[in-house]
């Protein structure tokens, strides 16, 4: 179960030492402070022939299970800390967008209105191009049949005139008038 392993990450090429190390590639030392990590009944493993009592830097006795369960404490009241701030963050951030939204739909209404507006006079505009084209195709053949009336009359005159005339059979005089003229 036990192996010797060589260094993965050494500075000096060739160097091996033996390390007492477990198939896992952990060593004693590892394995009593992954027994601490983990939340479980299990007792951890002596690696050394001290009983299970350490001692801290000022001398006083302290038993790993009251060191982890203080870890634990502190892990556990830094992690209320951090969600609640995570909580405060997500609701700050969803206030920000609500107010974000609001903006968006009153916007999209001004926009909306306004293009009803244009459109609207565009409608209005498009009614009243039309009703003039329309005009103006009725003033155009009312002044065409002016024209020809005119036309009409001013030949009748010219024939009428003609045969009171006297005319001599060695002049014939052709006189075309332009009917934009007559007016």
């Amino acid at each position: 179960m036990m192996s010797t392993i060589s260094p993965v990450f050494s500075t000096e090429p060739g160097l091996l030492t033996s390390v007492p190390a477990f198939e896992t590639g952990f060593t004693p030392w590892d394995i009593s402070h992954l027994y601490s990590v983990f939340n479980s009944s299990m007792d951890p493993i002596p690696v050394s022939t001290h009983d299970n009592s350490s001692v801290n830097q000022t001398g006083t006795d302290v038993s790993p299970t009251e060191s982890t369960d203080e870890r634990k404490k502190k892990r556990k009241l830094s992690n209320r800390e951090s969600a609640k701030r995570s909580r405060e963050k997500k609701q700050k951030h969803l206030e920000e967008m609500s107010m974000q939204l609001n903006q968006l739909k009153t916007q999209n209404q001004e926009l909306t209105n306004q293009l009803r507006y244009v459109l609207y006079h565009c409608q209005r505009t498009k009614m009243e191009n039309d009703r003039l084209r329309m005009e103006h195709r009725t003033l155009q053949d009312k002044l065409l049949n002016i024209r020809q009336f005119l036309m009409f009359r001013q030949i009748e005159r010219s024939s009428l005139n003609c045969s009171t005339w006297p005319c001599s059979n060695s002049t014939v005089v052709t006189v075309q008038q332009d009917p934009s003229i007559m007016l």
